[in-house]
């Protein structure tokens, strides 16, 4: 059973792209402009284009098609059972019946609803997990640390909240490698975890949390005592062992990003809402 293959967000996969080479800020703000579009998207035309897009950025990044994707395994079942409450529960005053079980009933808009919400998911996990696979853990706290540099001036600590987004981006694939390990502990002393109906193997799921929780706290005092051990106290007077530049790649890409922002609210504005 391994858990960690199907991990990727968090993880960094070095290149030698256009795409890997590129200022980390140029490519958050891209991923802040993708994610503020997604919001507003609301039609399968305008999600057929974004795909175009995406797909072009993956595979422009060098990105296997199959390891960008398999994050999405562990959330299937999250989405299909979005997918459902939508389906049954939700409907306009002019919603036609697509079939009715027991007390349910299936509409027409339940199914654009699903349907797009679903697609919204899809899209803002694989456009994080991108910026991820094609930006060290390094250059993104670097990038937030100098978006968010301008917060200081109200007094958020920028320096402190990137460090604890990072930390926590970085424990999802920590704590997955952790339940791996316990889940092929209690296999080796005799646990089938896929035998039985559902709510026995909910039952066989939860003595496993336990011991996960308590390496995750173990994990983090020892985080902790490193950090003040070496007297850890934000960024205030510290220096960056590299300056940060935006070059002819970067220029270009946010010409990209204009064009494609640009053609997204055309089909935002100009196509009917299909919810």
């Amino acid at each position: 059973m391994e858990l960690t293959k199907n991990i990727t967000l968090g993880v960094y996969l070095p290149g030698e792209t256009a795409i890997h080479h590129m200022d980390p800020r140029t490519k958050i703000i891209a991923t802040v402009i993708l994610i503020t579009l997604l919001l507003f998207v609301k039609s399968y035309e305008a999600y057929l284009v974004f795909l175009i897009f995406t797909a072009a950025v993956i595979i422009g990044a060098g990105i296997p098609l199959s390891y960008a994707l398999c994050g999405l395994k562990p959330m299937l079942p999250v989405l299909v059972l979005m997918w459902v409450f939508q389906l049954f529960l939700y409907a306009t005053p002019d919603a036609e019946v697509i079939f009715s079980l027991w007390i349910l009933t299936a509409t027409d808009s339940g199914l654009h609803m699903g349907n797009m919400i679903t697609l919204r998911v899809i899209f803002l996990f694989t456009v994080t997990t991108i910026l991820t696979l094609t930006t060290s853990i390094v250059s993104l706290t670097d990038g937030l640390e100098i978006l968010l540099k301008p917060l200081q001036k109200i007094g958020l600590p920028s320096q402190e909240l990137v460090m604890t987004m990072v930390i926590a981006l970085r424990f999802v694939l920590i704590l997955a490698e952790e339940l791996d390990k316990i889940l092929k502990a209690q296999m080796a002393r005799g646990v089938a975890f896929d035998r039985g109906n559902f709510i026995q193997k909910t039952r066989k799921i939860f003595p496993v949390f336990l011991p996960l929780f308590i390496n995750a706290f173990k994990r983090a005092e020892e985080l902790i005592v490193a950090m003040e051990s070496r007297s850890y106290s934000g960024g205030r007077g510290r220096t960056k062992m590299k300056t940060l530049r935006m070059g002819r790649v970067d220029m270009a890409a946010g010409g990209i990003m204009i064009l494609f922002a640009a053609l997204m609210v055309f089909l935002i504005v100009s196509i009917p809402s299909q919810i």
